[in-house]
């Protein structure tokens, strides 16, 4: 569409209605010259008008039409009274609406449905907690100015750990909107697991933490108590993943502590492993726990293939031959995980520079003093360089903004590194959890990937109550996804931009757990539907933040004057064309 008056949406090419039919319409033309009768100018003057009806009927033609839209204040619960009395004052002449759920205010229209959304006029502020996401949806020109209200008391933000682990010590990490003292809870099925005092009024952060001992999707409660008689429990819904068994090489110069701890750590998890390292010039000692022994001298691709992930210290790395430095490579690129050990700083030229191209600087402090969350301070040796944050980095391990663990992509496989060194001083004290901390994420999220032609996900955080939308992210590795909720298919469209990119929609019809499943390779999505009004506090702080990042930079034009598009209506094509056939054929009787 363009920004002309007159525009068309032809039915067919251009081309080919001209050329089917200006021949039939030069015919006709000649044929009424020919004819001996009367009328000849009012004759082809009918053939014209029979020719353009016939043109527009497959041009399809649209016009466009000045609008003049009343700009729109519109009220949602809770409003603040005195913002609404300043706006009201600054811009007189907008009209109020009001939602259904929101407090009258002086004058004000209710809107009786989101619906209305779209024909209401020209919504230049919206007022209060704002419009849930699939309102906004139906708002086609998002020219307003979002003014929120009050934050609500109570949770306005949570993040949980994905995925979370048996047996690993897990953070839910949130925001509370507090009027006065509270005590937070996390209450599992087995009972509290941690609580958080809050002492103060406003935005406080919180931390619990806790170490599942099952799988299985589960509810836990996050229980809030303002006095002995103010208590207020939500469900928060939990998936909960069995520990996923490795088979890990280590390859490592000379024998340490660190590996040997890390080794004895991984083997107690129930992980495979093999260990080599080298003890003289000639001689190279072996090493497996829960695994049968098999050769590892040497890198090769068949090796390879049988780990998911491999730890290397920089001088076995600088010390393979171009042989097995080509398959390491080639085995990354196909999905291997591998993890550098650093010893030693790393010059410029070296291997790790080609495999883990990392912009660094030097610096002189060899030790940080950190302290993980939910423990006690700890001094470690670290490698002393600092790592230059790029987009290309994920992140694990941070601490005052400094990178000390984490890793990069490379095809479809991941390097890891880990500057931190003598770490195993945290498992001598007894900390089992703190040194778990350190290394399971970088483990986990570094070795090679379970291979799945698809990827489900909901573009949303909870909560989910029953009967709103849900977007649904399909990422797809060629083919077009079957996906199903409740034995339904749920229609999905491929995106317009984005190859593979799949998203749909679906309502769930009850609270409790749901699933997606999609057929082709058993992938599975779950989640849990929260009843209405559970979780009012974080939705209402959601919706603020949508709203506050839909709002238009344009917000404060002046303009009421629109512009619409109408088509011409075929009906009067069709009467031309009746009309003018109906004169050729009484013009001989005349």
């Amino acid at each position: 569409m363009n920004n002309s008056w007159l525009t068309f949406d032809p039915a067919f090419p251009v081309w080919v209605i001209v050329l089917i039919i200006l021949p039939v319409f030069i015919f006709f033309i000649g044929k009424e010259v020919q004819r001996t009768q009367k009328f000849l100018i009012l004759r082809i003057v009918a053939q014209v008008f029979i020719f353009l009806s016939i043109i527009g009927l497959f041009q399809r033609l649209s016009y466009l039409e000045q609008k003049v839209t009343s700009k729109i204040i519109l009220l949602t619960p809770g409003y603040d009274n005195l913002k609404v009395d300043s706006v009201v004052k600054k811009n007189p002449s907008y009209k109020m609406i009001h939602t259904g759920e929101a407090n009258p205010y002086l004058n004000s229209e209710p809107l009786i449905s989101y619906y209305n959304l779209a024909e209401s006029g020209d919504i230049k502020i919206i007022m209060g907690e704002g419009l849930p996401g699939f309102a906004l949806e139906m708002i086609k020109k998002k020219n307003f100015e979002f003014i929120p209200g009050n934050l609500p008391i109570g949770t306005i933000r949570i993040s949980i750990p994905q995925p979370i682990v048996v047996n690993k010590k897990n953070l839910i990490q949130g925001v509370f909107n507090s009027k006065g003292k509270t005590t937070l809870r996390l209450i599992s099925p087995a009972g509290v697991e941690d609580s958080v005092d809050i002492h103060g009024t406003g935005q406080t952060p919180f931390v619990f933490s806790f170490k599942p001992r099952q799988p299985g999707l589960f509810v836990y409660t996050l229980s809030s108590q303002y006095s002995s008689s103010n208590i207020l429990a939500e469900k928060l819904p939990l998936e909960i993943l069995a520990e996923q068994k490795l088979k890990i090489l280590i390859l490592q110069k000379s024998p340490s502590a660190e590996v040997r701890y890390l080794k004895n750590y991984l083997a107690e998890k129930g992980h495979s492993l093999a260990l080599c390292y080298q003890t003289s010039k000639n001689n190279f000692k072996y090493e497996y726990a829960n695994l049968n022994s098999i050769r590892v001298d040497r890198l090769t691709a068949e090796l390879t293939k049988a780990f998911d992930l491999v730890f290397l210290d920089n001088t076995v790395l600088e010390e393979l031959s171009n042989s097995e430095k080509s398959v390491l490579e080639n085995s990354i690129r196909s999905g291997l995980g591998a993890i550098i050990l650093f010893d030693d700083f790393p010059e410029k030229g070296k291997t790790i520079n080609q495999l883990l191209p990392l912009k660094t600087k030097r610096l002189t402090v060899d030790t940080v003093h950190i302290r993980f969350p939910e423990s006690k301070l700890y001094t470690l040796p670290v490698l002393p360089i600092e790592i230059i944050p790029n987009a290309f980095i994920q992140s694990i391990t941070l601490h005052k903004g400094r990178l000390l663990s984490g890793y990069v992509y490379s095809g479809a496989g991941k390097i890891g590194f880990q500057l931190l060194k003598e770490t195993y001083r945290i498992s001598l004290k007894g900390n089992a959890d703190d040194y778990a901390f350190i290394w399971s994420d970088l483990i986990e999220r570094t070795a090679r990937a379970k291979n799945k032609m698809f990827k489900v996900k909901l573009d949303k955080s909870l909560p989910y109550y029953p009967d709103e939308p849900l977007s649904i992210e399909v990422i797809s590795s060629g083919s077009q996804p079957s996906l199903y909720s409740n034995k339904i298919l749920i229609p999905l469209a491929e995106d317009v931009v984005i190859d593979d990119y799949w998203h749909g929609k679906s309502w769930a019809d009850k609270a409790g757990w749901h699933k997606f499943f999609i057929q082709q390779d058993s992938t599975e999505l779950n989640y849990f539907v929260s009843n209405k009004g559970e979780w009012e506090s974080l939705r209402i702080a959601h919706q603020m933040k949508e709203n506050e990042l839909a709002q238009s930079l344009e917000a404060g034009s002046n303009s009421s004057v629109q512009f619409i598009r109408k088509p011409i209506q075929p009906l009067i094509f069709f009467l031309i064309f009746l009309f003018a056939s109906a004169f050729l054929w009484l013009a001989p009787k005349i």
